[in-house]
Formats: structure tokens, sequence, C-alpha cells
């Protein structure tokens, strides 16, 4: 059966940073999945495990659903994320904050001023990252500092193009040497030196408030392989770094620096042999139902994961999408193989499954809506009982919706896909990216190098069935 669809977006996506290999764009395929195996009536209450955190979307949208969430992760760039926004219903942060944050100092340069400018910020960022680390250490709230923090991070991300914070360029801003900067990034950098003024601070903390909302979250700072036996979920999602690509280490060395003092040791799950450590996520979840996997193709096959799930007694279903990891850099024959596995394993014998579930083998064509009232076609061939289904029609332009194109293999086929959303079919290598002054929309740029970014809100708005709406 179609179901209406709404136009009603979710204005939450917009409080979070750019976040490399991020989901808001699978989120409305993702939670659709789980309402084949638990319809949405029955998800207010039910607990949810995201258990890499990250950027956050997948938490963030999980808690505007009504499940009840509990997120792990260990690096505290994601940690920030979810003390900011998913366990915290009620803080926000308000013009005095901003006014605080930016009011003159005499005090001596901080941590950051003293080892970042200029060759990693401008002075003025520079003094005001160490301030609003200050204030956010001095806060007796811990949502509120976990809200300055936040705040931090999405400034020093915008002073960079293509948020990729690292050395090298941005110093010669300060020496005038525009010259010596490609001509594609001057722009940016000049916007950046106007960051930190009252309404440009202030327009970001309205953006970053938009994702506090009620919910029930709990934010937990420790590896899920160690906490996972001891927490109760119907629901778990795993989002682990994908093995044989370039660590989230890497891409947030000065980001953690900023945050932890230090810089992280390189996930093992990012190694060529990573997909191994995918066998003790599962062992370890063996009393939570549903199961769902977010994986890269480049050194594991989908099929490969859903016999991993198997062994353990699951059924299965998998989606394999087009995926493109760092576009602007990576060869023609890379950008073609590149895949984005999406597998879900549950537990039919279940007592929560039998009760609820609506079936699986029963829907031949369902089409899920967005937000905006694209819908997703999913396909499930028919080659063996749960064959890796087939997606199309992912609308994921931010003005213009562009439907998504079928290949002759049955895969999704968006034009020239990134990870996250395009800005259109007309820029092969463009990504979406926070404009780094005024608006609250993202803007599509050409990278001078690649790097996946953050996307427009994508959800599901008002389900037609129970009239249930999102915040």
């Amino acid at each position: 059966m179609r179901r209406r669809t709404s136009r009603k977006k979710l204005p939450f996506f917009v409080a979070l940073f750019p976040y490399l290999g991020g989901k808001r764009r699978l989120c409305p395929l993702i939670f659709r999945e789980i309402d084949r195996l638990l319809p949405r009536r029955h998800w207010r209450g039910r607990a949810f495990l995201d258990g890499f955190l990250g950027g956050g979307s997948v938490s963030l949208y999980a808690k505007a659903q009504g499940f009840n969430v509990v997120a792990t992760d260990i690096a505290e760039r994601a940690i920030t994320v979810g003390r900011a926004l998913i366990g915290n219903s009620r803080v926000r942060l308000t013009r005095e904050d901003v006014l605080r944050l930016l009011e003159p100092s005499d005090a001596a340069p901080g941590r950051i001023e003293r080892e970042l400018v200029p060759s990693v910020f401008t002075a003025n960022l520079g003094r005001f990252l160490d301030r609003a680390l200050d204030v956010a250490a001095e806060s007796a709230d811990p949502a509120k500092a976990a809200l300055i923090r936040m705040l931090a991070i999405r400034l020093a991300l915008l002073e960079h193009p293509m948020s990729q914070v690292r050395k090298g360029t941005i110093h010669r801003v300060s020496t005038g040497e525009y010259e010596a900067i490609t001509d594609s990034c001057v722009h940016h950098y000049v916007e950046g030196l106007r960051l930190t003024t009252v309404e440009r601070v202030w327009h970001l903390a309205q953006q970053i408030n938009a994702g506090v909302f009620q919910g029930d979250g709990r934010v937990l700072k420790q590896s899920v392989l160690d906490v996972l036996p001891t927490i109760e979920a119907d629901v778990a999602y795993f989002d682990p770094p994908y093995p044989g690509v370039m660590s989230y280490e890497k891409e947030y060395k000065v980001i953690d620096l900023i945050l932890e003092g230090a810089t992280r040791a390189t996930s093992p799950f990012t190694a060529r042999d990573g997909a191994a450590m995918i066998d003790g996520l599962f062992e370890r979840a063996g009393h939570i139902p549903v199961w769902l996997l977010s994986l890269g193709n480049e050194v594991v096959t989908i099929g490969e994961l859903e016999e991993k799930m198997r062994r353990l007694g699951r059924a299965t279903r998998a989606f394999e999408i087009k995926h493109q990891h760092l576009p602007a850099i990576a060869t023609a024959e890379k950008r073609e193989r590149n895949r984005e596995f999406l597998v879900v394993g549950w537990d039919a014998e279940a007592a929560l499954l039998r009760e609820r579930s609506v079936g699986i083998d029963g829907l031949d064509q369902v089409v899920v809506p967005d937000d905006r009232g694209v819908a997703v076609e999913l396909e499930p061939h028919r080659g063996r009982s749960e064959a890796p289904a087939v997606a199309r029609g992912l609308g994921d332009a931010e003005d213009q919706l562009q439907p998504g194109l079928r290949d002759e293999r049955g895969l999704l086929a968006l034009a020239d896909p990134v990870p996250e959303l395009q800005h259109g079919i007309d820029r092969p290598h463009a990504v979406l990216v926070e404009r780094c002054i005024d608006g609250d929309a993202e803007v599509g740029m050409d990278p001078p190098i690649g790097h996946n970014h953050r996307l427009a809100p994508t959800g599901p708005g008002v389900n037609s069935e129970t009239k249930e709406t999102t915040p």
C-alpha cells in the first residue's frame, strides 16, 4: 500500500556539525527497516542502542521518533554531541551565553592560541576557542558545557574549507598572502575572518538549539564492546569505522586535540582486518532482537556480513548502495566500485517481533516517504529468501529534489553519489558544507580535496497511520 507523503521538515539536523560518514541521508531507510519488523506505533519507550554515536544523526533521529536512546562512543568529539543533544532535553544556549563568550578579555593567550595560531586558526578564532573551553569547564551544568563545546567545534570547522581542519594555508590569511591560496578557497577564508561576531555566533547557537527537544537519551563514554552485554535494548544500530579507509582519528586530529588535549590512536575497526571485530559485536548483542549494521565494501562483501549474522541464528536482509569515499581524490575505478552496505538481522523467535511484526515477505514493494515527499522504494530480489535489496528514488538535493537513478545492475545510483547529500547532478564532485556565514542551510562546493559532509534535514515527518508527529 502506498502511504501518503508529507513535506513536513525535521529541523533538528541543522544542530549537527559535518561528520565524516554521517548517516543523515540514510536515516529514512534505516528506520523504515526497523518499522518493517517493529511497527512505528510501538517505538515510543522502546530502547534503541547506537553503538557508535559519531556525529549523532542516527541517535537524534531515534530520539525524535520516541525511542529511549542509549548512545556509546569513546571519542570526546562524539560524546560532546551526545551530552549536548541526546542526553539533554531542556538546556539551550542563550544570547547571554554568546555575549559572555565574545566579551573582551585581557587574559594571557590560552593553549589553542599558543599552539594552533596561526598554523591552524586565525587569532580571533583561537582566542574564542580558548574562551569557550574555559567557560565550558567552569559551567556547573554538563549539558550547557557540552553545548558550548559543540558551538566551538562548529566554528572551528567553519573556518576551514570543506570543514577539513588542518595545518597549512590558513596562516597565509594572517600574512596577507592571498595569491598563494587556491582561488576557490579565498572567499571562504576571508569570510572566516568575520566568524566571531555576535550575530553570527548567535545564529549558530540557535541552530544547535534546534536539536534540543523532549525525549529520553543516555550517553556512555565507553567502548560498546565493553558495555554491550549490560545494555538492555530492543534495537541496536552499529556503524563502526569502516575497515581499510581513512580513519576518523586522522580526519579529526585537530578537533581531538582541542577537546582532549591529545590525539587519539587509530581505531582497530579501521584496520584492514577490522571487519573481524564485528563478530565480537554480534556475539555480545545476542540478547537484542534487532540489529542493523552499516559498513563499506573496501575489504568485506555483503554476503560475508550476512553470514556473520546467520551464524548466530539471525534472519537477514541487506541493502547495497552506491557510495563514494573522498570522491575528489579517489580513482574512477574506486568511485565506480565503492558500495555502502546496510545489513539487518533479527531474531525471528523473539517475543517482541512475534507479537508485533508486520512481516517481511508480504511486502513486495514499500514506499517510504521522507520529510519532503520523496519516496524510497525497496524492491527485494527473489533469488533467495532474503537477498540484498536495492533502493531507488532517494531524493537528496537540498533546493532541487533529484530522484535516484537506477543503473543497469539495480543498485541505488545517485548522480555521482557521495555518502551524504549532493547539491545537484550538474556538479559531479560537489558536496554540501555549511555556509561560512549567514544562512541556515548548506551550499554545494567543489572540494580541493574530498570529504564527506553534512546534509539537509530528512525524516518521515507525520505518520499517516498513527498521526504521530516528530518534534
